[in-house]
């Protein structure tokens, strides 16, 4: 019999990309019945809700403060009010990739009960904007790609050769990955366990710490993330979101941790602010995937990291963790 998925979507919908990712979710060899979609709305475009209204697997609930993250805000609220036995994150600026999605997603949770969660990988189309085909191969934020999964995945020689359609993956404790989001597939019971959805990397970190650190990368489910419709969209989402999470977010930081190491930690900032020190991944990376969009590697690793200095030297509570007093 087959388990229950909720797809859990925090939105603020202007237009109708939405709309891409419940088809998408309609097409999924998977009974309907067996599916929910929980929207948390922070205010979208009356016409948006009201052609989601028309799916009958979408239920739709009010987020009063508009905040995707943080507890009790549109991820945390949508989790607690889902029925599924398998949450998956599901922004609604995502698609998935093919009708065999969630049975390929659920494959190594269904076989392996200590396996925490699935992650999908991104989608690279040849057609999608400049910008936005960079992401697709390291993840929303060029900073992070020493500690998240995508990066890890795009730049990690140990992991960038596993070929099979999943494998396993263990977290590191004192280092764990950046992920969750952006179509993650996690065993609802987890939520009891950890007490909130506050954030991506705080969900993450909380469970590594609970000891339960096991993973399935799964190479044939991907999701085409259109997150950003050129460099200036980049730009202005980063400045928004870095400024959140040095400001708002970073009253939810409890566990996890940016600064594991201080030295790797300082020579990664110089590296990217110095910018050549890129340049040979740069080069590397456009020629191995015949992609001109790789040469934003080494330019977007240095504004990404430039904004966030910029705004944790302007939030106290940032400085405290970052010089750890």
């Amino acid at each position: 019999m087959k388990p229950k998925i909720s797809f859990v979507t925090p939105m603020k919908e202007k237009d109708f990309r939405v709309i891409k990712l419940l088809d998408s979710i309609k097409s999924q060899n998977y009974p309907k019945n067996k599916i929910e979609v929980i929207i948390t709305d922070g205010g979208s475009n009356p016409d948006v809700l009201k052609k989601c209204k028309e799916y009958s697997f979408v239920k739709i609930y009010h987020n009063p403060k508009g905040f995707a993250e943080g507890a009790g805000m549109g991820k945390d609220q949508g989790i607690w009010k889902s029925t599924g036995e398998f949450v998956v994150i599901a922004e609604s600026d995502i698609e998935l990739i093919g009708n065999e999605w969630i049975n390929n997603m659920l494959k190594p949770l269904e076989k392996d009960k200590e396996i925490f969660a699935s992650v999908p990988r991104l989608y690279v189309n040849p057609a999608d904007n400049f910008t936005n085909r960079y992401l697709s191969y390291v993840g929303v934020d060029p900073f992070a790609v020493q500690r998240s999964i995508e990066g890890q995945l795009e730049l990690n020689q140990r992991l960038i050769k596993r070929k099979e359609n999943y494998f396993i993956e263990i977290l590191n404790k004192d280092k764990p990955y950046c992920m969750g989001s952006n179509g993650f597939m996690f065993r609802k019971s987890l939520i009891k366990k950890v007490g909130d959805y506050a954030q991506d990397v705080e969900f993450i970190a909380r469970l590594a710490k609970a000891d339960i650190v096991k993973f399935a990368v799964v190479n044939n489910a991907r999701i085409w993330h259109k997150n950003v419709k050129g460099l200036y969209d980049f730009l202005k989402k980063r400045v928004k979101w870095t400024r959140n999470y040095t400001t708002i977010y970073i009253s939810e930081k409890k566990d996890f941790n940016w600064i594991t190491d201080k030295k790797e930690f300082v020579i990664n900032v110089a590296s990217n602010l110095l910018v050549f020190p890129n340049i040979p991944i740069s080069i590397k990376k456009s020629v191995e995937y015949r992609d001109s969009s790789w040469l934003l590697h080494s330019p977007l690793m240095f504004l990404s990291t430039a904004l966030n200095i910029y705004f944790s030297l302007t939030s106290k509570k940032m400085m405290k963790q970052i010089l750890g007093i």
